[in-house]
């Protein structure tokens, strides 16, 4: 789908593996919510399944999890918070407009990432064409909500929520970047995958019950093929957050964020073709847009002096006090990871 100039076989193998369970858990989870209206109930259940697993595979052995530290805590708790603040402002936005809206922010993110990138990331400036693929998304996206009679942004109090939106949202792609760099030592995927999961858990569950989700789950009427449904997302849910961080420390942010909006974009038309026998042929052509725009895009190259270069297979990397009189360990680095 993507044809980010992917520095690696093994980056494209992780950008298809991150599409396919990020296009696969948005048809689930939309049937989940369909058999259980209560969105922050499931994600609560997913990240908790996903926290689950990785602490079974630490205690397993049967993969490198790291454990929880203090100077890993700290940036993954700022991340959490900024992934809580989108997830509230997105409601909120929702409130005053629609999804159609948001889809065109969305869109505008990679613009805002790629300027983030050049200035904390050590890359540098998207080429002219890669530019234009971005701007290209942009007019997929606005010519595919256009077709919808629905579109509306209306009051002031919108544009606040959306704006918010837009801004955390893109910040949220750079700094995700940022947490899987070699500074903080993680031994592989997994190690960000629990963090992210398990610190998300009671923000999460926080806004299921300001929501009065309880409420909903105890009334709801729960057939096997819900749970079924259910299960089958937690499933998907531990793939797209193992894919998800393995294919960030291989890619770009503004790749990353890209592909994102890809994968939203092939899930939409995904729908439209499955469930809206309604959808337009303009509708359709501009979503053909929006994923070719995606697929031309090159990611950047690292900016010489940016402060971002690859590593070697592996990085020595400090002794704690305890480790002090002994020899130093050696981690292997993520593949692709940056410095």
């Amino acid at each position: 789908m993507l044809g980010c100039a992917l520095e690696s076989r093994e980056a494209v193998f992780a950008a298809l593996s991150f599409s396919a369970a990020s296009g696969s858990l948005l048809i689930i989870n939309k049937l989940c919510i369909h058999a259980i209206p209560a969105p922050s109930f499931i994600a609560t259940i997913q990240f908790a399944v996903c926290t689950l697993f990785c602490l079974f595979l630490r205690t397993s052995g049967l993969a490198a999890v790291d454990g929880f530290e203090r100077e890993k805590v700290r940036p993954y708790l700022a991340y959490t918070g900024m992934f809580v603040c989108t997830i509230y402002c997105n409601m909120k936005a929702l409130q005053n407009s629609n999804v159609e809206t948001l889809i065109v922010f969305r869109a505008c993110c990679p613009i805002v990432v790629s300027l983030l990138d050049y200035l904390f990331l050590g890359r540098e400036l998207p080429s002219a064409r890669s530019f234009a693929s971005l701007l290209l998304l942009v007019a997929g996206a606005t010519s595919y909500v256009l077709t919808d009679a629905q579109w509306k942004l209306s009051g002031l109090r919108a544009y606040g929520w959306v704006g918010a939106y837009f801004c955390i949202l893109s910040v949220e792609m750079a700094y995700g970047k940022h947490i899987v760099g070699p500074h903080l030592g993680f031994t592989s995927p997994w190690g960000p995958t629990l963090y992210s999961n398990s610190l998300s858990l009671l923000p999460m569950a926080a806004i299921g019950l300001a929501a009065s989700e309880a409420e909903t789950v105890r009334t709801s009427q729960l057939s096997t093929g819900s749970v079924a449904l259910l299960a089958l997302s937690c499933v998907v849910g531990v793939a797209i957050s193992f894919t998800g961080w393995y294919c960030r420390s291989l890619v770009t942010a503004t790749c990353y964020t890209v592909l994102g909006v890809a994968n939203k974009m092939v899930t939409v038309l995904a729908n439209l073709l499955i469930w809206d026998k309604h959808a337009s042929p303009y509708g359709l052509a501009s979503l053909a847009v929006c994923i070719f725009a995606a697929a031309s895009y090159q990611q950047a190259p690292p900016r010489e002096g940016g402060g971002y270069a690859r590593l070697p297979t592996t990085v020595a990397r400090s002794p704690s006090p305890s480790e002090a009189k002994g020899p130093s360990r050696v981690r292997r680095a993520f593949p692709g990871e940056v410095k």
